[in-house]
């Protein structure tokens, strides 16, 4: 989702907003964590995942650029620790704003209220389709979804990931995925090389797992 220029205008000259830079791979919040502060992403990204007790994870979603996280959103409302691990992907500028001015301008703030009414409406929605997606879909049709997904994020047929990366993105593990994609080479969808993906014909992998 994108912020109100005039809103973004409004936290840069808060005294009490501050303005960090973090690297890549920095554990912004941990589970169990307090939420003294609510992030709002200004460049980079950052991801939000659950661990499992068998040791796989599950990314949630990505926080980017002007983005910021409903669940430290909702721990700063309701004084609750923070239920996951959000960590950075990419070197990360964000705005760190202080819990009792998030609470206050909910009170005073027509633009901050706009603005973090849409985030809870569009995270929600987010997660829904995770849950539908989790229980009602084969994990070879989620991996071809996610394929095409990110061609089309990158505008590139070439994707570099690893599959342990991918197993965290669809709840799964690096064994299984990687089966998968070797059949999906097999059948001609897709190229594998070393922590690069080639896909090879997007509009078949679409058609003959139904990807919309």
């Amino acid at each position: 989702m994108s912020i109100d220029s005039h809103l973004l205008d409004f936290l840069l000259n808060q005294n009490g907003v501050k303005k960090a830079t973090v690297p890549s791979g920095f554990i912004v919040s941990q589970q169990g964590d307090h939420c003294n502060d609510l992030i709002i992403v200004l460049e980079g990204q950052v991801r939000v995942y659950r661990p499992a007790t068998n040791g796989r994870r599950i990314t949630l979603y990505y926080v980017e650029k002007n983005d910021s996280c409903i669940l430290t959103a909702s721990c700063v409302f309701n004084q609750q620790a923070f239920p996951a691990f959000a960590e950075t992907t990419s070197e990360v500028t964000a705005l760190f704003v202080p819990l009792a001015e998030v609470q206050k301008w909910l009170r005073t703030e027509p633009l901050w209220q706009n603005y973090m009414f849409s985030l809870l409406s569009e995270r929600m929605m987010n997660l829904i389709e995770l849950v539908n997606s989790v229980a009602f879909e084969t994990l070879e049709s989620r991996l071809a979804d996610w394929l095409v997904l990110e061609t089309e994020k990158s505008d590139s047929l070439l994707i570099k990931t690893t599959h342990q990366k991918i197993a965290e993105e669809l709840a799964s593990s690096r064994e299984v995925i990687s089966r998968l994609l070797k059949h999906f080479e097999s059948d001609g969808f897709i190229l594998l090389r070393r922590s690069e993906i080639q896909v090879l014909n997007v509009e078949q992998l679409s058609i003959d797992f139904k990807v919309v």
